[in-house]
């Protein structure tokens, strides 16, 4: 057996599935999760889902490479549609904006069990998820930041019940679960750099009171409390 190709993105990912049995991984493209998981974190066995027959061939030649075709199985389809209860306990859903990673978890109601585990890493409006998430019936336990290849990314684990993150708060910029990641003051100082180009561009065109003006008054009064 080849060794599994990793990235930090891949191991955070796995990190929030520790304790899995039985994965779903939407969006899979090589299936390098399904992999790790499967032959080094104790899962019995991944689904490796994509929409796209191009990402699930890239999927089948991984599986195949690492002589996992008992233990990994590929599957086309648009979301979660091809599955249902019972198929997974973790279902994660990474490299894709929050809306759509929000409008995959709406058309597969029977994820809204606390027994279905959510593992979720947004690209983009992460804080549009977060409110998707905690308005629609989910709690937020755990958010990490990794950092792989210069990047910062965000990833959360989710399930069914009362969200106590702290996420409304924080109108739904971060969890508190986040601060509490070591690199957290790293995605902090990333939040302000966003939250600062468009509240300096609306204050220079006179516009007051903007979302990202509040947002921005918010970090700063994190960041802050942070150096004190």
């Amino acid at each position: 057996m080849k060794s599994v190709k990793r990235s930090k993105r891949i191991e955070g990912l796995a990190r929030l599935c520790q304790g899995a049995k039985r994965v779903i991984d939407v969006g899979c493209d090589h299936a390098q999760l399904c992999a790790l998981l499967t032959t080094e974190w104790g899962v019995d066995h991944a689904y490796a889902s994509d929409i796209r027959p191009g990402p699930l061939e890239n999927a089948r030649r991984t599986i195949q490479l690492q002589g996992l075709e008992g233990k990994i199985t590929p599957v086309l389809c648009d979301g979660l549609e091809a599955f249902g209860p019972g198929d997974g306990d973790t279902i994660v859903i990474a490299g894709m904006g929050g809306d759509e990673i929000s409008s995959i978890l709406r058309r597969a109601p029977w994820v809204r069990s606390p027994e279905i585990r959510l593992v979720l890493q947004p690209m983009t409006a992460a804080d549009r998820l977060r409110r998707s998430l905690t308005q629609g019936g989910f709690a937020i336990w755990r958010e990490i930041v990794i950092q792989d290849s210069g990047k910062l990314y965000t990833a959360m684990e989710a399930r069914a019940g009362k969200d106590q993150s702290g996420a409304a708060d924080f109108a739904w910029l971060l969890s508190r679960p986040l601060t509490e990641d070591p690199l957290w003051p790293l995605y902090l100082d990333k939040l302000l750099a966003k939250y600062r180009a468009s509240a300096l561009g609306q204050h220079t065109a006179g516009v007051k009171d903007t979302a990202e003006q509040r947002a921005l008054a918010l970090l700063q009064r994190l960041w802050e409390e942070q150096v004190n």
